[in-house]
């Protein structure tokens, strides 16, 4: 290969790069101008069964995200016969590679730490082990997030899915736990190799062994201060006794401090070496801790040369794209699954529930959560004193990135912003670190500011706090159970309101809407007078405001609340289907359409009525 050359849609740019079993181009995307990084995968007949495989097993990885975690984009072939190639595409990184000699304070290697066992949790989770965790294959990007990277030894437990028969995973013996010599890794030998990797951040050198390659407790050094208690228990030579990998990731959040002062790293490229093989009973010769070892043992996840990264490149947003469907089709997302997933995962899925603990919130009498009001990006805990509501504290699911604000902190891998107190309200806006086009507002609301038992912005930190800890563990937790078959949120709000429709609102251009978090809401603004209108989708109990009026829209019940959200608006709910919450409390499901911007004089509510009627009619059968 040379440099201009295309594989694929892709053009080499630089290299090659030598590195593990093939070699390391660097290269552009042609249809989407990013730069990428290629791995070609030697295969073993260059046949087409063989990269049938090679996609197989690409395709289980792309389907995993982590904003810690190095994204794998595509899997190519170019060429025919017993002259083509094959190649993985993945994301580009830039800031170095820790796989150099840096030492660092515990705070600031805790605080890597946290960040790849947040990783590792949510790999772990998957029934994926990475089986090489050590600092060549921890990448830094400009932003100091950091990223776990080279999954060439990584396989699948558990025997949840068998992608490949039995063949070689590598290890690097400074850093492997004492199981994995003897082929038998497990997802506490990836949280053993993380405690040795932050042992060698703090003091150069991989922790002591003794008999068995355990660790000589006895020989850790005082040097890594706070981090002794979790790195004895991680450094553990028997894998029950140590903490799994989210465990890990609680007690390093704790200790983590900033990373103002990361050190710079350089931007050499930095490739995984040419593997060594090590037969059993071998022990390693002393060195720099940086050559790799192989194992007969299950063949990993990944051919064992297909995913080496380089320690290069440019900061991308955050995302996976599909590597196609199951029958080898280019996938195109469906509502709500679009590339802004990164840590909230498939948004359709993901619980906004889960970033919520009512018993925080101890000073007031009563703190009840609330999964049934509002939008499904939504879910809330209402505070109460002598049964009477005082504060509404939510937390909502965003698809937009981290605002602006002077109040910002980190916490673990996870940003948080504050705004000050207004309106009775103070929000605080969460996301981790470094994520693009997504994040979560916390917000405490009063309701009867007379009755707040603690500042409302105290409030929205303890809401803010939790939620910061689930993010530090990994992806936002899952729905249990998920949305029934029939349920709105299975719905691309934006599609319920068309050009036709639309047109009879002066100066609004239907094809071009404000997209709300998974597509859940869907807003138009006129180019030529005040007219707004908002599409979302609500749930809970069906409003009982003074002047609300009821009619029929399409055979539907619906509800006429006229100037809902100030003067000259209207809002206008169409019930979609009944259905009993979690906690047997009857509600509704609801398409809410709101006019805003017609006047005093502009009848809102004939035009709103009229949108509304267009939307119901183009809901399906409840």
């Amino acid at each position: 290969m040379r440099r201009g050359e295309k594989v694929g849609k892709y053009r080499l740019t630089k290299g090659p790069v030598e590195g593990g079993r093939g070699a390391v181009w660097f290269a552009v995307d042609t249809e989407l101008g990013r730069s990428v990084v290629l791995k070609r995968a030697l295969l073993e007949d260059n046949s087409q069964a063989d990269f049938d495989e090679l996609l197989a097993e690409a395709r289980a990885l792309a389907k995993f995200s982590h904003p810690n975690v190095v994204t794998l984009y595509d899997a190519v072939r170019a060429g025919k016969g017993r002259n083509a190639t094959f190649w993985l595409v993945m994301e580009h990184v830039t800031g170095g590679s820790l796989d150099v000699p840096v030492k660092m304070s515990p705070e600031l290697a805790a605080h890597i730490g946290a960040q790849i066992a947040a990783a590792l949790a949510a790999l772990h989770d998957k029934g994926i082990v990475h089986c090489d965790v050590k600092p060549g294959n921890i990448v830094i990007t400009p932003d100091r997030v950091a990223k776990l990277t080279d999954f060439g030894a990584a396989y699948r437990v558990d025997g949840s899915e068998t992608i490949t028969p039995n063949g070689p995973v590598s290890l690097t013996p400074f850093f492997a736990a004492p199981e994995a010599f003897r082929g038998a890794p497990e997802r506490a030998s990836d949280v053993f190799s993380l405690g040795a990797t932050m042992y060698w951040l703090v003091t150069g050198t991989p922790p002591m062994r003794g008999a068995g390659r355990a660790v000589r407790m006895e020989a850790i050094s005082p040097q890594v201060g706070p981090l002794g208690s979790i790195l004895t228990a991680m450094l553990q030579r028997d894998p029950g006794a140590r903490p799994t990998a989210a465990e890990a990731l609680s007690a390093l959040v704790d200790i983590a401090g900033p990373p103002d002062r990361f050190p710079t790293l350089p931007v050499a490229p930095s490739t995984t070496p040419y593997t060594d093989v090590l037969t059993r009973g071998e022990v390693p010769a002393a060195g720099p801790p940086r050559r790799t070892a192989t194992l007969v043992r299950r063949r990993p996840l990944l051919m064992a040369g297909a995913a080496a990264v380089t320690a290069l490149a440019i900061a991308v947003p955050f995302i996976v794209m599909s590597l196609g469907d199951e029958d080898g089709d280019k996938a195109t997302p469906a509502p709500g699954r679009t590339a802004a997933a990164g840590f909230i995962g498939d948004p359709r899925t993901a619980d906004p529930c889960a970033l919520l603990n009512a018993t925080v919130f101890h000073r007031y009498d009563e703190a009840r959560l609330d999964r049934d009001y509002g939008n499904f990006n939504r879910c809330d805990v209402l505070l109460r004193e002598r049964s009477e509501e005082v504060v509404d504290v939510r937390v909502e699911l965003d698809a937009d990135s981290l605002p602006e604000g002077v109040a910002r902190k980190t916490e673990g891998r996870v940003t948080v912003v504050g705004r000050a107190a207004e309106d009775d309200e103070c929000e605080r806006a969460v996301a981790v670190t470094g994520a693009r086009d997504n994040s979560l507002r916390v917000t405490a609301a009063a309701r009867q500011p007379d009755e707040l038992k603690e500042p409302l912005c105290d409030t929205a930190d303890r809401a803010a706090k939790v939620a910061a800890k689930v993010l530090n563990r990994g992806e936002i937790p899952r729905r249990s159970p998920d949305f029934p078959s029939n349920s709105l949120a299975h719905l691309d709000a934006c599609t319920l309101l068309d050009v036709k429709a639309l047109e009879k609102v002066p100066g609004i251009d239907a094809r071009d809407p404000d997209v709300g978090f998974g597509r859940w809401q869907c807003q138009w603004k006129s180019t030529t007078s005040e007219y707004e209108v908002d599409l979302r989708f609500d749930q809970g109990d069906l409003p009982h405001d003074k002047g609300a009026r009821s009619t029929k829209l399409s055979d539907r019940q619906a509800i006429v609340l006229p100037e809902d959200e100030g003067p000259g608006s209207c809002r206008v709910e169409v019930v979609h289907r009944d259905y009993t919450g979690l906690d047997r409390v009857k509600g509704t499901e609801r398409v809410a359409l709101v006019l805003k911007g017609a006047g005093r004089k502009g009848r809102p509510c004939e035009l709103a009525t009229d949108l509304a009627g267009s939307a119901a009619a183009a809901l399906p059968p409840a």
